[in-house]
């Protein structure tokens, strides 16, 4: 999707100065970055809908940013849509073994029923993916009735790419605490 109005545009998020407390790695450019264990949280993001999925992806940065997480986080752009994103996942998380992942999609409603049935398949898909490989997989895959509410939850108004943050950090807490 093109955001194409310049509003619209603006109720996106960007990403802050990252002066931060992360060693973060784009791994689109930095393929040779990618080495067993060395990441505590692995990205994924669609191609598909690019700039809201990136919206959520800066959210989530500037977040982490702001909470002084330390590790290592990589991003990762999936070619495609939200129904590639769970076998893609997969793989790179059996090769990777991240503590943590977030899978970042957007799927907005048509005029058919594909809508349901991507929706439906897709967060099952994550689920059984973070089952199979004993890996925290947040759900980061936005299911709406339109591009405005897509900006909506993406962007400033709602900023669910703060919330995947927050979760994540609780959920790494957690797993150090009880060293599970």
């Amino acid at each position: 999707m093109v955001i194409s109005n310049k509003q619209n545009q603006k109720d996106l998020i960007e990403l802050n100065d990252l002066n931060q407390s992360f060693e973060l790695i784009d791994l689109n450019i930095n393929e040779n970055e990618l080495s067993k264990d060395k990441y505590d949280i692995l990205v994924f993001y669609s191609d598909y809908n690019l700039t809201i999925n990136q919206s959520i992806l800066y959210g989530y940065l500037n977040c982490l940013k702001i909470n002084r997480f330390e590790g290592t986080v990589g991003t990762l752009k999936i070619p495609g849509g939200a129904f590639e994103l769970p076998l893609l996942t997969s793989k790179i998380i059996r090769k990777y073994s991240p503590k943590l992942c977030l899978v970042v999609g957007c799927i907005i409603k048509g005029e058919t029923q594909h809508y349901e049935f991507l929706s439906s398949t897709v967060t099952n898909a994550i689920r059984n993916v973070s089952f199979e490989n004993n890996t925290p997989i947040l759900n980061g895959i936005l299911t709406v009735e339109n591009e405005q509410q897509a900006i909506d939850r993406a962007g400033k108004k709602m900023d669910k790419g703060s919330e995947f943050a927050s979760a994540s950090l609780e959920i790494m807490n957690f797993n150090n605490k009880f060293d599970v």
